[in-house]
Parts: C-alpha cells; sequence; structure tokens
C-alpha cells in the first residue's frame, strides 16, 4: 500500500510518500516541504493571516497532484497548533477539502507527542534507554520522556519559534533585557518537567523538526564538515549549541544567514530555537544531543500502519530491522546474512576476554555482518568499497553517524586490506573507533572464511588460549576443510588486534 503523511505546521507544511511492508515498514519514496509560515502572526492575533493561508493552501494543493500522479492509496493529514489555536482554524480545513481534496484531522498537543514519539522511536534506537525527545515547531515545544516500550511522559509548551518571534515582535537583534526575559520564559516553561526527567535519567537526548536539523547542520559544518546524506544519528555536543546560541543572539538576521547551514527563510527564527534549545540541554545537564530525521509524518504513517495490521506491543529492534530491510533492498542473500552475523556474534562472545569491547560493540559486529553482502551483486571485484558506500549513505537507523561509519569500515576491511591512517575515512575516526574497528574487521574476517562456501556447514565456534595461542574450534557438518582452510588465513588482522597467533581447527566429536 502507498501512503501519504502530511504534517500542516505552524512554520512548514511536511509530506513525505511511503511504499508500506508491515506494521513497522516502510519505505520513503518521495517528500515534499514549503516554509509557508502558517503560524506567522496567529499567536499574536488569534487568526490565521491572509497571507500565510493562501501560501499553505497552494503548497498543499501541490502535495495533492503530487499523490494523485503517485498514485497514493490513502492521504493522512494532521494539523498542529497554529490551526488548533486559531478562531478561524477550522475556516482553512474547510478551504482545504475544498479546494485540494485533502482531510485533515486536527489533533491536540498530548496526540502530537504520542505521533512523534513513534516517529522517532522508529529512527532512534532506545532499547533499554531513556530518551529525552524534543520537537520544537512553530508553534509549540513537545517534550516527551520514554524508552523503545513506552512514552513515559510528555508536554505541549508554547515555546515554538514562531509564538516566541510573535512574542517579542520586530526587535533584532534582541536587546540584552529582552535575552534575560526570553530565558527566563524558557526555563519557567520547560524547567519542571526537565529537571523533573533529569531526576529520573536520561541516557540520550534526542532532538527532531526543522530548527534543530538546521542548528545541527550549522554546528557540522563549522566543524569544516558535511553530513552523509540524512542527518539522522548525527551526534552534537551542547558546548556548540551553547557557542552557536550566543553568536545567533548577538546578531540580526542576514548576519544569522552569513552562518553556514542557515538559509534566510529560517534566519527570522532560529535563534529562538537556539536559546530553547540551549537552555533545555542545560537543565537536564546533557553533554550531547542526537539529530533524528523522523517526526510527526513518520509517526501518522507508522500509527495508521499498527491499526490496519492490528499490531500489538513494541516494534522490532530498529538497528536490526533497519539493516535486513536494506539487506533486502540491495538483494543480498538474507539466509546467509543471518548465518554470517550468528558466527561473528559467536567469535566475538567467544573471544570477549581478549578484546574487551563491550555490548555495543557487539552489536555494531551483528550489523555489519548484517550487511557485509550488500555490495556482493553490483561489483563482486569491489564489493566491500561498495558496501562501505551502500551502508554509509543506506540511510540506517539506530546508529549515530560514528557508529555508522565503524560499521561499513568492518565491512570495508572484512575481506583484504588492513585499516591504514593513510586511507582518509578511517584517519578520520577516533583512536578509540580505529581500534574497535580493527578488531570488529578481524572477527569479521575468520566468521566470513568459516562460511566461505556460503553453505552453513560451520554452525558454531569455542575458543580458548593456551600457551599464548587463540584455539579457534569449529563445530562442523559435513566436509569444513575448505571453510577451516580460509579462516586460518584470515586470521592476521584480529590476531594484530589482540597480540595472539591463531589455530582454527574442527572441534574433536
Amino acid at each position: 500500500m502507498r501512503l501519504a503523511a502530511i504534517d500542516i505546521g505552524s512554520n512548514s507544511v511536511h509530506m513525505i510518500v511511503a511504499d508500506t511492508y508491515g506494521p513497522h515498514s516502510f519505505q520513503i519514496i518521495d517528500r515534499e516541504r514549503e516554509r509557508v509560515k502558517l503560524g506567522a502572526g496567529a499567536f499574536r492575533n488569534g487568526r490565521l493571516l491572509p497571507v500565510p493561508t493562501n501560501d499553505a493552501l497552494a503548497a498543499l494543493k501541490r502535495f495533492s497532484t503530487l499523490c494523485k500522479r503517485l498514485k497514493v492509496d490513502r492521504v493522512l493529514a494532521v494539523a498542529t497548533s497554529a490551526v488548533r489555536e486559531s478562531r478561524n482554524g477550522q475556516e482553512f480545513l474547510k478551504k482545504l477539502k475544498l479546494q485540494t481534496g485533502i482531510e485533515a484531522r486536527l489533533i491536540g498537543g498530548q496526540e502530537e507527542a504520542n505521533l512523534i514519539y513513534r516517529g522517532v522511536r522508529h529512527a532512534t534506537d532506545l532499547e533499554k534507554r531513556k530518551g529525552l525527545i524534543l520537537d520544537l515547531g512553530g508553534g509549540s515545544l513537545e517534550i516527551m520522556y520514554g524508552n523503545a516500550n513506552r512514552l513515559i511522559a510528555s508536554q505541549s509548551l508554547p515555546l515554538g519559534v514562531q509564538r516566541l518571534r510573535d512574542m517579542f515582535g520586530n526587535e533584532d537583534p534582541l536587546s540584552r533585557k529582552s535575552r534575560n526575559k526570553l530565558m527566563r520564559l524558557i526555563g519557567e516553561k520547560a524547567g519542571p518537567l526537565l529537571k523533573s526527567i533529569r531526576k529520573r535519567g536520561v541516557d540520550v537526548v534526542v532532538g527532531t523538526s526543522g530548527s534543530h536539523m538546521t542548528l545541527g547542520l550549522t554546528c557540522l559544518r563549522l566543524r569544516g564538515r558535511d553530513p552523509w546524506g540524512s542527518l539522522n544519528g548525527y551526534e552534537i555536543h551542547a558546548s556548540e549549541i551553547r557557542d552557536l546560541a550566543g553568536e545567533l543572539l548577538s546578531v540580526d538576521a542576514a548576519g544569522r544567514t552569513r552562518l553556514p547551514g542557515i538559509d534566510e527563510r529560517r534566519a527570522d527564527v532560529i535563534h529562538f530555537g537556539a536559546a530553547v534549545l540551549m537552555t533545555a540541554l542545560k537543565l537536564v545537564k546533557a553533554e550531547t544531543f542526537q539529530l533524528c530525521g523522523a517526526s510527526l509524518r513518520e509517526g501518522v504513517l507508522l500509527h495508521e500502519l499498527e491499526r490496519i495490521h492490528r499490531a500489538k506491543g513494541p516494534p522490532p529492534n530498529v538497528r536490526l530491522a533497519s539493516a535486513r530491510q536494506l539487506v533486502q533492498l540491495a538483494g543480498a542473500d538474507t539466509r546467509r546474512s543471518e548465518h554470517l552475523a550468528r558466527l561473528a556474534v559467536n567469535l566475538f562472545d567467544a573471544t570477549k576476554r581478549l578484546h574487551k569491547l563491550g555490548k555495543r560493540d557487539r552489536e555494531l559486529l551483528e550489523t555489519s555482518a548484517l550487511l557485509d553482502d550488500v555490495g556482493r551483486g553490483m561489483n563482486y571485484l569491489d564489493r566491500e568499497h561498495i558496501s562501505y558506500q551502500l551502508i554509509r549513505g543506506g540511510g540506517l537507523r539506530g546508529v549515530t553517524d560514528r557508529e555508522v561509519e565503524i560499521i561499513g569500515l568492518t565491512a570495508r576491511y572484512s575481506r583484504r586490506g588492513s585499516p591504514k591512517e593513510r586511507h582518509r575515512h578511517f584517519a578520520e575516526l577516533d583512536p578509540e573507533g580505529q581500534h574497535h574497528v580493527r578488531v570488529l574487521a578481524g572477527i569479521l574476517r575468520i566468521a566470513l572464511g568459516l562460511d566461505r562456501g556460503r553453505r552453513g556447514v560451520v554452525k558454531s565456534v569455542k575458543c580458548r588460549v593456551h600457551e599464548g595461542m587463540l584455539k579457534i574450534y569449529a563445530q562442523v557438518k559435513g566436509d569444513a576443510s575448505l571453510e577451516l582452510s580460509a579462516a586460518e588465513g584470515a586470521t592476521k588482522l584480529f590476531a594484530q588486534a589482540i597480540g595472539h597467533d591463531i589455530q582454527v581447527k574442527a572441534a574433536s566429536r
């Protein structure tokens, strides 16, 4: 089924079009966004103004035409705070239905938070982690606190960037007095909930929405970096947000557009977004902030899929689900990928006293093994380089940008070549990350040897260290001479990483 989800927000109207495959799986095939500023003046006057209303209707008419061209089966549209709080909001929705055929549903702050949470959970790993989710729109700041199983607490606060601009008028840049007033307002509105959440524990702070994406992109570009595809999963330091907020608040709109990543259509409100985010991070004492590309639109889509398929309970592990989806899209052998992943994880567990890596590294190895073969069908001779590029640009969910790099480089070095400082992408990793790549690629290389014939004859391994040598005993079914020989010849990288010689042999029966 092909569905479209539309978010009629206070700052922008967004749409995604996706092919769906089950209660938790979809592939976005197109998207549109128009920054129409529907809420401009609405929070001050209590009415949607004519110019932004007409701009929004014109944009949504284009969205409707695109849906017809793409043969969308159903359009799901929701409207949020600007429409909800305006006296002529219902009139706008009637015009929308009449002019475009789109029937939008007005949602409250609590439902909006629930839908955003669903979208974020689909893109960010919250398994066994408490996440604080911040979605900053034009009219409100949605604060959500939860894990992979449930949304624990949420609140919608009147701190949207368009609302704050209406409140502070056209003063630009803000005077010191106005800046102090702004900071007090944010602290008064957001402080009680965020301080209470901080006491309950926060493992990750996740930010979604256009304002957060713009701030994150600017921070990355100020580092001299550009994102590879989506910003989903990129980590930004709280100190970077603090420094950027100070800069944005001290200059006018023209000065803000001179910063990389900020265009003139967002320059009139982005400093308010920076102030809200900076204060929120300070209140929860967070050191980092993770960007998330999914939000309300994805949540609307997932909610509908769960309804259609009558799905109950938490969704599958986001990291593994994303990796398996990429395997299928690339046309790789899914059964073989699963077997290789099991062997690699088995080796990791059997040698953990030697490599001393943790649970998260085990998960990254599992993901690398699942994805190792995605480049094989495109160019067998250069498959490891193609696999690296596909992993890096494949839109993996549930991992940070650094983790994507480790996963991709593990697959890159799993067959031949050794990680070297002259290799640009490897050199850009921090020393700890480089060590992890050496260990994980070394393990995966041996696992690939143990499955050299692609027949699954090696079922599992056991390991022990004797007189300074790591001995790997393979549990086999059938003739495994090819696999044992290949694994024996693939031990060098892991041996160097752990400082032990390695021997591979079949386990005695």
